[in-house]
């Protein structure tokens, strides 16, 4: 490109200033959007990817019939390392299931992820020591503090090796912090407050087979055959199993044959775990194809603007064709302006992403940087721009190389053939599909949200709090005191203890035989009130109740327990497991404790929490608005009322936590959101530059039309008929393609909403009234000319 055609294509942009700025910004924010995404997807896929044998380490978990499970028994791992020469490291962790508080001489810390852990998982997953080394040094485990959490203990200590905090209470276990563990290099699924490394997590627990609470994590050899280990490891885990001498053990693995080891890649477990939620990957593939679609669609977008203002350069055109300008020339020309305007969109894109990068944070609960912009992420940037140049400029470059001077200086150029080709008919066809596809899938998540947040879980979440304690209640007789206690507060309605709260901790897995049937079920360990506390409901016989003296001896199970047992009347019936024999008295209504994505499990309640399960989470429900006097009587006697655990006092709202099992599926919705109505603006500035350029070649027609009496109404009836065309078109494509998205969206859900009519019709009003605005602002402004001029032109 010369001087001269610099200066021409300046002035040109300058003239049309306002359709350039429009086309450019359309673009720009395209762009923008596909920076956010290649951002959270750069950052969601970095999992452990630092670490150099992060393709080598696999998570042990057990699949079950009834779902899978990340849990293995404590000496799974040094079977695994003894019999398979292929596993370079075994290691275990097991987690805290509660808080833990710090006691320092600057005050109280709860250490919220505390983590038990065999020195080769430090090998393993990459944990290091912050100026030292990670080795076993005597019976005394090796504790690390991460630095927030030692920035938080010791706020005026730049040094923390040696430092003593006391767990628990301010006289309690003292424990000495051997030092601050290194930062890892980049995201990691291993993340933890406070780690405590030990020769073996195990010693002095329960070492049975029937009690899988560690999480197991292999390090393989290179090139081994992950297929056949996990085989031989299932042989492995059944064989040691059945030879366990307990009698839960002989109980539980009645079920070895219903059992198999899974090995799960360390890749893996952000995004594609075996076990749990999936969401995080649904997010990043929604996301990709989504910021492809709205790159296309800007794309096209630009391009139909682009064509549009072609007639301004048509005599630009067929002057250069007449003075011996080439047709190869004028493509260079215009390919180069169009790239220019591209980069010029992209350094605008980097200034939308600047300023909206915090509100993307938010929306996702991410933490992203500008210096996440890595080589990879610029060479992204650089091939698309440069594609984005081609695919944007080709076509009009060749449209306005085409012309023929004669017929471009002579005015006829333009005039001539149908106001809208199958091409731009079908572009504008394109972006709206994708549009409404947006908008249906958009209002179907919205319906399904909704319908989780206001459909009966099977409890009541409101006007309960839980408390974390670290004492002990396995039997009522122990709760009976701290019980006593705060029913004696005005407004207190229900006061229980139980294993596990709903929406916390999955309960732990366990096998029972019922008439030598063998069955897996949650196990959860209940105080007296449990089910009247969350105000569960009861299907037939009934719960706990401090009348009864026998109740050690019985168990509660739920309706889908009650199925799987395959009884006429599970009342009356013996379940065999966890050290005891237990006749069940009651079943209860189904509990959606822990969301709507996965089917309620078999759950047995017992008040004998048997298994190796402790009772620690202490339960009340509050009478209408007492519940603010309650927690500060609470406050102010905890010290009295639990004498187990009476430095601590820290408690929660039972909602809250309930609440957030649907997060990941808000943070969808509402990236569905934001980009749906990208979606819908990028495809109404698409129709906007559609119709004004149909509009423009039809320019004649309407000023004959109105000099014959045509109003307003006629020619919008008789401008905007091919556009309604174009928008129902969309519609009978889009329909089936948002059906099947949403379709195998909902199919992510147990539970989930029937797929209506209303997303559909909703989609059809709002296209079509994005036609009636648009054509109607096209033709106001061309019936708004002079007639005389552009009859003249």
């Amino acid at each position: 490109m010369n001087n001269l055609d610099l200066k021409i294509a300046l002035r040109t942009f300058i003239k049309g200033k306002w359709y350039n700025f429009l086309n450019i910004a359309g673009l720009a924010v395209g762009l923008a959007a596909f920076i956010f995404v290649m951002l959270y997807v750069d950052n969601e896929i970095s999992y452990d990817k630092w670490n150099n044998n992060v393709d080598r380490i696999f998570l042990v978990e057990r699949e079950m019939p009834n779902g899978s499970s990340p849990y293995t028994p404590a000496k799974l791992a040094a079977a695994i390392k003894s019999e398979c020469p292929e596993v370079e490291e075994a290691g275990r962790t097991n987690t805290a299931l509660f808080q833990l508080p710090f006691f320092t001489p600057s005050g109280r810390f709860l250490i919220k992820n505390w983590v038990g852990a065999d020195y080769s998982i430090a090998k393993i997953l990459g944990v290091k020591g912050k100026g030292f080394n990670l080795e076993p040094k005597g019976a005394l485990p090796t504790i690390l503090l991460s630095k927030e959490t030692a920035s938080a203990l010791f706020p005026n200590d730049n040094e923390v090796q040696n430092k003593t905090v006391n767990m628990l209470s301010k006289s309690g276990m003292p424990l000495t912090v051997a030092g601050v563990a290194e930062e890892a290099p980049g995201n990691t699924n291993f993340n933890f407050d406070c780690i405590g490394f030990s020769d073996d997590i195990t010693q002095g627990k329960d070492q049975s087979y029937a009690n899988p609470i560690y999480k197991t994590y292999l390090l393989v050899k290179p090139n081994t055959n992950v297929n056949r280990l996990s085989k031989k490891i299932d042989k492995i885990y059944r064989d040691a199993a059945m030879a366990d001498t307990s009698r839960a053990a002989k109980e539980a693995l009645s079920l070895s044959t219903s059992s198999t080891i899974y090995l799960d890649p360390l890749s893996n477990l952000h995004l594609k775990p075996h076990y749990g939620s999936q969401v995080n990957n649904q997010i990043v593939k929604s996301l990709i194809v989504l910021a492809i679609i709205i790159l296309i669609v800007t794309g096209v977008n630009f391009t139909n603007l682009y064509i549009s203002q072609a007639k301004k350069r048509s005599k630009e055109v067929g002057i250069k064709k007449v003075n011996g300008i080439i047709k190869r020339q004028i493509i260079l020309q215009f390919l180069t302006e169009i790239f220019l305007q591209c980069l010029l969109a992209l350094l605008i894109a980097f200034g939308i992403v600047i300023l909206w990068l915090p509100y993307f944070n938010q929306l996702l609960g991410v933490n992203l940087l500008l210096s996440g912009i890595n080589l990879t992420i610029i060479v992204q940037l650089v091939f698309t721009l440069l594609v984005l140049t081609l695919l944007a400029g080709v076509y009009p470059s060749l449209i306005m190389a085409g012309f023929k001077p004669i017929e471009v200086l002579r005015g006829t150029q333009f005039n001539s053939g149908p106001a809208f080709s199958w091409i731009r008919g079908s572009i504008t066809v394109l972006q709206f599909t994708f549009a409404i596809g947006f908008l249906i899938t958009l209002v179907v998540i919205n319906q399904q949200v909704t319908f989780m947040k206001s459909a009966d879980p099977g409890f009541k979440a409101k006007q309960v709090v839980y408390i974390d304690n670290q004492g002990i209640y396995n039997t009522p007789d122990k709760f009976d005191a701290v019980k006593t206690r705060i029913e004696a507060i005005p407004g207190v309605k229900n006061v229980t203890v139980a294993t596990n709260v709903p929406g916390g901790i999955i309960p732990a897995t366990n096998e029972y035989t019922v008439q030598n049937k063998p069955y897996v079920m949650h196990t959860i360990g209940v105080g007296y009130g449990y089910f009247e506390t969350l105000n569960i409901g009861i299907k037939e016989g009934q719960v706990f109740s401090s009348s009864f003296m026998v109740d050690s001896a019985n168990a509660v199970i739920n309706e889908t327990a009650a199925k799987a047992l395959g009884l006429k009347s599970a009342i009356g019936a013996t379940v065999r497991g966890c050290s005891g024999n237990y006749r069940v008295i009651g079943v209860i209504k189904d509990v959606k404790a822990y969301g709507f994505e996965q089917n309620v499990q078999p759950t047995i309640y017992l008040m004998n929490a048997g298994c190796g399960l402790t009772k620690t989470q202490i339960m009340i429900s509050a009478n209408g608005n007492a519940m603010h006097g309650i927690l500060n009587t609470l406050g102010a006697q905890w010290n009295t009322i639990n004498k187990m655990d009476g430095d601590n006092f820290n408690y929660h709202f039972l909602d809250e936590l309930y609440g957030r099992q649907f997060v990941k599926q808000e943070q969808l919705q509402s990236v569905l959101t934001f980009f749906s109505v990208l979606s819908i603006c990028i495809a109404s500035l698409g129709f906007f530059g559609s119709a004004a350029q149909a509009i423009n070649l039809r320019m004649k027609e309407i000023v004959v039309r109105k000099i014959l009496g045509a109003n307003g109404g006629q020619l919008l009836a008789t401008l905007s008929k091919p556009f309604f065309y174009i928008v129902l078109t969309a519609n009978v494509i889009a329909w089936p393609l948002a059906f099947i998205t949403s379709y195998n969206w909902l199919q992510t859900f147990a539970y989930r909403i029937h797929i209506s009519f209303v997303p559909f019709v909703l989609a059809v009003i709002i296209s079509l009234l994005i036609v009636v605005v648009t054509v109607c602002l096209q033709i106001l402004r061309a019936i708004s000319f002079n007639p005389a001029i552009k009859l003249r032109a």
